[in-house]
């Protein structure tokens, strides 16, 4: 099949279909890819009786960015109750997790289109209309089960917390900056997994729950090899952490703190997520992460760059609580406190509009206090996306309340991203070199 067509069917997310004698009418899906097009269906409505009268469905999936068009037709499947497909349902709800409210209800089949006959259209350079070779094995997400279960989304903070810190600082040594980058993307990946072990284990994590990894949920990476991963990735982590240490000492006390919180957040029953001490936790680790990372390259601390540091802890924070709001009723399920679930629905939502507003707050004391830091008020550039995280943040009744916290993680990431980015465009116009291997 034409590469560039199935990494296309890969990255989009929604399709329509349309039933036989049904010219004028059909309904969107989303969909994953898994020996054909795997998504939910309501169990009541026109397009569900048809396909029980005819199986056969044509389809539609477009991009108008990218000029693509592919359409075709197919048989449909109706696999039955998606709580019975762990797999299918699994790799479907990683690309779209907000589809768990419809499982919610219980108002959805999982089915699956295979497909007979696919033409493409592409009018990205020129019109070009072409069938396509359909080949089942093809038709897969192409994800590693262990690299889901490390929740790779949620690395773009650590590296934003580095990049920021290492950029503040006089020097930027590139090797450093790797082995900043390594060690703490391979502790955050180990706890990660550990993290999703446990609260599948506890009953946290449930078929039902819209968590951001379902791997061990929908039995699609064995336990014990997710354990044994993380264990290595872990090894690794403190080695790296070590030597950074032997090359600077000064970041003992940092590596020191990174490593118990770690630790400590994750233990079942008494890890600090489930005494409603996550967010304190969460909190201090990314401020040592970016405070440890200016002090790897050489930066002294002092009163700005601490409520930068402040700015960047509440900024993963966010993150955090996004995500423990979502999952309050989970939460209580499974006897799991969180600050969001001690303070409810509403002040949550407060509560959550103050936390990626501060930063702003934050970074704007940090220039007052030191002229030198004027191009971090690039940051607020940023604040159309905080003000669109804060419409769905209200609004209860938006599809995309269910993956707050992935977009908070993006909206962290280009905040802090913006400022580095800016920081070091003003050295390189006034021709400070900030590089050394």
């Amino acid at each position: 099949m034409n590469k560039s067509i199935l990494k296309f069917m890969r990255k989009s997310k929604t399709m329509t279909l349309s039933t036989d004698g049904i010219k004028l009418w059909g309904t969107k899906v989303y969909y994953a890819l898994d020996h054909g097009f795997i998504f939910f269906i309501e169990k009541k409505g026109l397009t569900i009786q048809n396909i029980y009268k005819n199986n056969n469905v044509s389809f539609e999936i477009d991009n108008n960015k990218l000029s693509i068009i592919v359409q075709g037709s197919g048989h449909v499947e109706i696999l039955g109750e998606p709580t019975d497909f762990d797999r299918e349902r699994g790799i479907l709800l990683y690309k779209v997790p907000e589809d768990v409210q419809f499982m919610k209800h219980g108002t959805v089949y999982i089915a699956r289109l295979v497909p007979d006959f696919i033409r493409v259209i592409d009018m990205r350079t020129e019109f070009k209309k072409f069938d396509i070779d359909i080949n089942l094995d093809e038709f897969t997400e192409k994800q590693h089960p262990v690299f889901l279960s490390s929740r790779p989304w949620s690395f773009q903070q650590s590296i934003a917390a580095i990049l920021l810190g290492a950029v503040l600082a006089t020097r930027i040594n590139l090797f450093l900056l790797f082995l900043s980058i390594m060690g703490v993307l391979l502790a955050q990946a180990s706890f990660n997994i550990l993290n999703g072990y446990f609260d599948f284990k506890s009953g946290n994590d449930n078929k039902l729950s819209m968590t951001s990894t379902r791997v061990f949920i929908d039995r699609i990476v064995p336990e014990r090899r997710a354990v044994q991963y993380s264990m290595i990735m872990l090894i690794l982590a403190v080695i790296i952490g070590i030597y950074a240490v032997y090359i600077k000492p000064e970041i003992l006390l940092y590596f020191v703190i990174g490593l118990i919180g770690g630790i400590l957040y994750n233990l079942p029953r008494i890890g600090l997520k489930r005494m409603a001490l996550g967010d304190i936790s969460v909190f201090i680790i990314w401020s040592v992460i970016f405070l440890g990372s200016y002090i790897f390259q050489g930066g002294i601390i002092n009163i700005p760059v601490i409520f930068i540091s402040f700015a960047v802890g509440i900024l993963t924070l966010s993150i955090l609580h996004s995500n423990n709001w979502r999952d309050i009723k989970d939460d209580k399920n499974a006897n799991v406190k969180t600050v969001a679930s001690l303070l409810g629905e509403k002040i949550s939502m407060i509560y959550y509009l103050i936390l990626i507003y501060i930063p702003y707050i934050l970074i704007s004391t940090a220039f007052y206090l030191s002229y030198k830091l004027l191009p971090l008020l690039s940051v607020f550039i940023t604040i159309p996306m905080s003000v669109y995280l804060a419409r769905i943040a209200i609004n209860n009744k938006n599809i995309k309340r269910g993956e707050l916290d992935r977009l908070t993680a993006r909206f962290t990431f280009i905040f802090a991203i913006t400022g580095a980015v800016f920081y070091l465009g003003i050295m390189f116009i006034y021709g400070m070199d900030k590089f050394i291997l």
